[in-house]
């Protein structure tokens, strides 16, 4: 028994010696294969990129070629503006908001305002959406121009707001006081036409046909109660809000020959 022991521990021996010369020559092998010692990593990407690989949607004007003149923008003049910020009714009076050109437009002498150029504009009235329906609000002035770096006051009108018409720089909410008024009714037909299926599946059956009268009777009181309740209901519902994200259209449009400087 001792025999046989004491072979099993010299093989177990053995076999460990020459798996880890095995194992040594392996990694020697692959050491000269590769040569591992001088080989050196990449260099790790950097952690964000950086911010001229970031492109804007429109290219804001950042060459500027000052020339100390005045160039004057006639009245009437349309401009399509990009907002740089969102615009919606919790903006407070008084907030600031940004614009950029979606396309160059010409001055009076003909010299190109490149798109591009920044306008800039003040909230002068904001409300949420109020009770009868009415809608939120947000009245808009935008009255400065940046050309070549230069500030410049101008006089404008907001006339369009996301492909929407706008009247007096106003940008409303939708009003709903229709649409609540139907939403009111919606309870009344629902009676009115179950009670109109009742009555139609009573009237076939002659000993009761009578009776067929009562559930329409009932269904025309229950709809002729909501119609007068539902106008006095919507008053107390609201109108739509007023929110444009950053990236809406708007359309300016000059109310009078402005002078800007550049």
């Amino acid at each position: 028994m001792k025999k046989i022991i004491s072979t099993f521990l010299f093989l177990c021996f053995s076999l460990s010696a020459i798996a880890v010369d095995f194992d040594s020559s392996i990694d020697t092998n692959i050491r000269k294969e590769y040569n591992v010692e001088e080989s050196t990593l990449p260099p790790l990407p950097s952690s964000s990129p950086s911010a001229s690989t970031v492109k804007e949607q429109v290219p804001v004007q950042k060459t500027y070629n000052y020339t100390g003149k005045t160039y004057k923008i006639k009245s009437g003049t349309k401009v399509v503006l990009s907002s740089k910020t969102a615009i919606s009714d919790w903006l407070a009076r008084g907030s600031k908001v940004s614009f950029v050109s979606q396309q160059g437009f010409t001055t009076k002498d003909g010299t190109i305002i490149p798109a591009g150029t920044v306008f800039r504009g003040t909230i002068t009235d904001s409300h949420r959406p109020q009770l009868t329906g009415n809608g939120g609000l947000v009245e808009l002035k935008i009255d400065e121009i940046y050309f070549n770096g230069i500030m410049s006051p101008i006089e404008t009108k907001v006339s369009m707001a996301n492909s929407r018409k706008v009247f007096g720089s106003d940008i409303k909410g939708e009003r709903k006081y229709w649409r609540n008024i139907s939403k009111a009714m919606t309870p009344g037909k629902k009676v009115f036409g179950a009670m109109q299926t009742c009555a139609s599946v009573l009237y076939p059956i002659p000993v009761i046909q009578v009776v067929a009268i009562v559930p329409l009777t009932i269904g025309s009181v229950v709809y002729l109660v909501n119609a007068v309740a539902a106008p006095v209901i919507s008053i107390f519902a609201k109108g739509g809000s007023v929110s444009l994200p950053a990236g809406t259209l708007f359309q300016i449009k000059t109310t009078k020959e402005n002078e800007i400087r550049g």
